[in-house]
């Protein structure tokens, strides 16, 4: 997969920034989001009125603007923990998409096994996401086709199911609020088993959180889906996930030393009986 070069918002051509200008109006500030790793660009717009607006968008030639492409076709079925999508566009050789701007009260959420104020919001998010169907007007593509390049086939109906999954649970992408947490980002959105997130959601603690496997285990614990879910599916996903960040690191994708660790340690947890 190729890497993405974050730019700023103002580095964008001329032609992407007026038409963006011309849908929103006046735009009184810009902060730009470093962290966004699979945009092109990413700003929190703010607007006359104490309104803003957050955009993301890619050039309409690379391989990731797919992504926006599910991101924008299931967000009207999303529950409410996810941000309503505005608009989208395209101009200047760019797609992007516009978000209702939200105010948090941290840049994203803690993973941390103690002291951490989010774990308990998150999980709640997760417990819901796990009894939510996924949508069949949004045609989402099975869990199944992202993870089975590294399962047996025989494995497939482990991964399978009709549960709405968000695909990628980083701290990144839990936005604390002053009211309630959001789910942001759901490019890699797909339908799967119920457990499905928890189980990615306890690789991002042992990473994101530093916990141990131990630690993220008992946080995963708490989603009944995960409780309930067969061991096996389970440690067939796990181990998808971490054999997948090692074929991306041995590809050449750059930076992926701690997720190649914390998806293995979290993965050999599940090996012992």
């Amino acid at each position: 997969m190729r890497a993405v070069d974050l730019r700023s918002y103002r580095e964008l051509p001329e032609p992407v920034r007026r038409a963006i200008t011309d849908r929103i109006g006046d735009v009184q500030s810009v902060a730009d989001v470093s962290h966004a790793t699979s945009s092109g660009f990413a700003a929190l717009m703010s607007l006359a009125g104490a309104r803003s607006v957050f955009l993301k968008g890619l050039p309409e030639d690379h391989e990731r603007t797919a992504e926006l492409d599910v991101e924008s076709t299931v967000a009207p079925f999303l529950p409410g923990v996810a941000p309503q999508l505005l608009w989208r566009l395209g101009a200047g050789g760019w797609t992007v998409l516009a978000f209702e701007g939200i105010t948090t009260t941290s840049p994203w959420a803690d993973f941390a096994a103690e002291g951490s104020p989010h774990l308990e919001s998150v999980a709640a998010i997760l417990r819901d996401l796990s009894t939510t169907t996924a949508p069949p007007e949004a045609g989402l593509k099975p869990a199944w086709d992202r993870w089975k390049g590294y399962c047996d086939p025989a494995d497939r109906p482990l991964l399978t199911g009709d549960m709405l999954v968000h695909g990628d649970p980083a701290a990144v992408n839990f936005l604390p609020g002053t009211s309630r947490t959001w789910l942001i980002d759901w490019a890699w959105a797909a339908q799967g088993p119920a457990w499905t997130d928890t189980v990615l959601w306890g690789q991002r603690l042992v990473l994101d959180g530093q916990q141990t496997p131990e630690q993220a285990a008992h946080w995963c614990n708490r989603i009944p889906a995960f409780t309930m879910a067969p061991r096996e599916g389970i440690l067939v996903l796990a181990e998808a996930d971490a054999r997948s960040w090692k074929a991306w690191q041995d590809h050449g994708t750059p930076g992926l030393e701690r997720h190649v660790k914390a998806s293995r340690a979290w993965a050999d947890h599940w090996q012992t009986p």
